[in-house]
């Protein structure tokens, strides 16, 4: 009796932590997913704004130029995850300056943020992803 009882145990022992291995993929497979959909995010951000600019040179973007304040700010869900993109746009300044109107450089830098955790829950944390892209003046 004593064996059939110990081996219960050990059988309970192993789907638990069976089942504690497989919510941790999960929660795993879920950051990379929102990760890699934070990404793509940025990247569209940057891409739609580099169109632009590279198209116009009276696009809004050539008349920003800080780090500080945002050039643009969005919200994007992709199913339950909310994405927050900040755009900041600055002038490229070489010394000596030799940048004229129409070949100006612009960086163009994307911050993506998003809260990796259900509506209530705050077991996991922020999370963020940067990108950048230089785009030239038409």
């Amino acid at each position: 009796m004593a064996e059939v009882l110990l081996a219960l145990a050990l059988l309970v022992v192993a789907v638990l932590a069976l089942l504690g291995l497989s919510l941790q993929t999960m929660k795993t497979n879920q950051k990379i997913n929102d990760t890699t959909a934070g990404q793509l995010v940025g990247e569209q951000a940057l891409e739609r704004i580099a169109y632009q600019a590279e198209s116009s040179g009276t696009a809004a973007v050539w008349s920003s130029n800080s780090l500080i304040t945002p050039y643009s700010m969005d919200q994007v869900t992709q199913g339950d995850t909310v994405f927050n993109v900040t755009v900041y746009a600055v002038d490229v300044v070489d010394s000596p300056p030799t940048f004229t109107a129409g070949h100006r450089l612009k960086q163009i830098e994307s911050t993506v943020i998003w809260q990796n955790a259900p509506t209530g829950k705050v077991s996991q944390g922020r999370m963020n992803i940067h990108a950048m892209r230089l785009v030239h003046e038409p």
